[in-house]
């Protein structure tokens, strides 16, 4: 949890990030991971890192916020600090690729309204995410606060969805799928 009555500032150093995950800490070689897009796309493509950090970069700030942060307050208040009781959020800079450009890229089909998004973790996590969300807004990112993510966070790609729970923001990203209707 994050140690939010000690931060100065709003930038959450990244070794002070929250961390959740349910499936633990995945290793991936980013020499050799891949990025899947397929579905409802004019044609299905994989993308390795180099291909991803290839397209023009940015960096937006964003806070995450688990689901269940403050979930073990609810009953009654035991914990005594604030990083006891809402650590499960962070703000950090995140750099990446806009979700978009790759969307552009494979040329997504008239008809595709959702896109499920999978994680390469254990526990194979996955989210769908409204299209029109996902050209808006959402991006790839590959960096955070300034370094590449660390591992705990979903590196070498993970998924960052503006204004969601934390829990959309599938880390380890390995595939996306465009369809019709959400999964």
């Amino acid at each position: 949890m994050t140690p939010l009555e000690k931060s100065h500032g709003i930038i959450t150093p990244s070794g002070l990030h929250y961390e959740r995950h349910h499936g633990g800490i995945t290793t991936i070689d980013p020499a050799k991971h891949l990025l899947y897009i397929h579905g409802m796309v004019n044609q299905g493509k994989k993308f390795t890192m180099a291909d991803i950090r290839r397209f023009p970069m940015m960096s937006r700030i964003c806070f995450l916020e688990c689901s269940g942060n403050g979930l073990t307050e609810w009953v009654k208040p035991t914990l005594k600090t604030v990083q006891g009781t809402h650590g499960l959020t962070s703000t950090s800079e995140w750099t990446g690729v806009p979700l978009s450009t790759l969307l552009n890229e494979v040329g997504v089909k008239p008809g595709a309204k959702w896109l499920l998004a999978e994680g390469g973790d254990a526990a194979v996590m996955t989210r769908s995410i409204p299209l029109e969300k996902a050209m808006a807004d959402c991006f790839l990112a590959y960096g955070q606060n300034g370094e590449a993510i660390r591992p705990e966070q979903g590196y070498p790609l993970r998924l960052v969805v503006p204004g969601y729970e934390g829990n959309m923001c599938i880390k380890w990203l390995r595939r996306l799928e465009v369809s019709d209707t959400p999964s």
